[in-house]
């Protein structure tokens, strides 16, 4: 599992729980959410274009909304972050992309 902040991330099992182990509040994402954490995660440190993203969430890169991404990402930060006004593990590259930071 990988640890972000407070929680701990099954990727294979798509379980998202307190790092302490207690099931009583896994956080739901959506498949969508899924994939793109999915991208970030196993790319610590890097930097994961959106073009990259839009690829793994919807199969191509044609999709030129970029906005779409950032109300993903504004969502998995939500759910995530401990403060999701100011993220500390999925930050924005402004015109680039995104990157986790472990």
């Amino acid at each position: 599992p990988i640890t972000l902040g407070a929680l701990s991330i099954d990727l294979p099992a798509r379980l998202i729980r307190p790092a302490n182990g207690t099931t009583a509040q896994l956080i739901h994402l959506t498949p969508t959410e899924w994939r793109m954490l999915e991208v970030l995660l196993t790319k610590p440190g890097s930097l994961v274009t959106t073009r990259e993203l839009l690829t793994a969430m919807r199969g191509h890169p044609d999709h030129t909304e970029h906005s779409y991404l950032r109300i993903y990402m504004q969502q998995l930060r939500r759910k995530l972050e401990p403060d999701p006004t100011r993220p500390r593990y999925l930050l924005t590259e402004p015109g680039m992309g995104y990157r986790y930071m472990p």
